[in-house]
């Protein structure tokens, strides 16, 4: 049987995290504080990697496993072992990679714990950014290629299983042309600006922020879904607002969220969940 009759899940970027890759003091007091009172019943479920999750994992000291690429994967941040997964296989990363690289169409692929880039993909200057600073990481295996045609024999070489595969695209023409290549394959499809570009990012179907609470809800033996507490801002927080109702939206949410929200809260640079947790510590005990 599980201690945690009920927990909070909270995602990153936009909800506490903000644009230069911080969280308040005071939100993470307040985290905090909820956390000291609840027996950490508290985790985070974000869009992100989990080596671009980790520095807040850490900070926050969360215990509880935490939910990571958009919910694909759920890992235990003592042990950094996979509590749950839904990856594509060798042969569905391939199947993937084979038609873009018919159609000319570049890509990276990006895991928890390591990522294959070209030098000049959008990905591999994002990690150059002084706000992250990883590519001198330890702990991250960041593999860097002068190429595609370089990383695809690497990728064949060293890669057995992925969550995701990323494409940038230059505009709107661009990423049409990416999907209709892509349009007979059952696979979920994520969109996002990152330094002005699209990035498309493609995930086994099923994916979801729902999908990886699922799991945690089974790994902790939580069989009610009302015992579970999401935050969310964006459009990839859909699939978990749509299930949990127990759902917080942020000030500065999407229009979509707010609606689906059990409640508006205030905004994340007003540290909204923090406030919003310390609320709740009477129902979590």
């Amino acid at each position: 049987m599980s201690e945690y009759k009920k927990i909070a899940a909270t995602d990153l970027d936009g909800t506490i995290v903000d644009r230069n890759n911080k969280i308040s003091k005071t939100n993470l007091e307040l985290i905090q504080n909820f956390m000291d009172k609840t027996n950490n019943a508290f985790t985070v479920v974000t869009g992100r990697n989990y080596f671009l999750a980790e520095e807040h994992v850490n900070n926050l000291k969360v215990t509880l496993p935490v939910i990571t690429t958009n919910g694909i994967s759920v890992i235990d941040p003592k042990t950094k072992k996979y509590i749950a997964k839904n990856h594509f296989s060798k042969d569905e990363i391939f199947k993937i990679i084979e038609i873009l690289r018919e159609g000319g169409i570049g890509y990276d692929l990006l895991g928890d714990f390591d990522a294959y880039l070209t030098k000049d993909s959008v990905n591999c200057r994002l990690f150059e950014n002084t706000k992250f600073n990883l590519l001198d990481s330890k702990d991250v295996i960041f593999n860097v290629y002068e190429n595609q045609e370089e990383l695809y024999k690497n990728i064949k070489e060293k890669v057995n299983e992925m969550p995701s595969i990323y494409v940038e695209c230059s505009d709107e023409q661009y990423k049409q042309f990416v999907l209709n290549l892509l349009k007979d394959l059952d696979i979920e499809v994520l969109e996002f600006m990152y330094a002005n570009r699209i990035v498309l990012e493609f995930y086994k179907k099923g994916s979801g922020k729902d999908w990886g609470l699922d799991q945690l809800r089974k790994f902790l033996e939580i069989e009610d879904k009302n015992n579970v507490y999401i935050f969310g801002d964006e459009f990839n927080d859909y699939p978990m607002f749509k299930e949990y109702k127990n759902s917080y939206a942020v000030g500065n949410a999407i229009e979509g969220i707010k609606k689906l929200a059990k409640e508006v809260i205030l905004d994340f640079d007003k540290d909204g969940v923090g406030i919003k947790l310390n609320e709740l510590i009477q129902e979590f005990n």
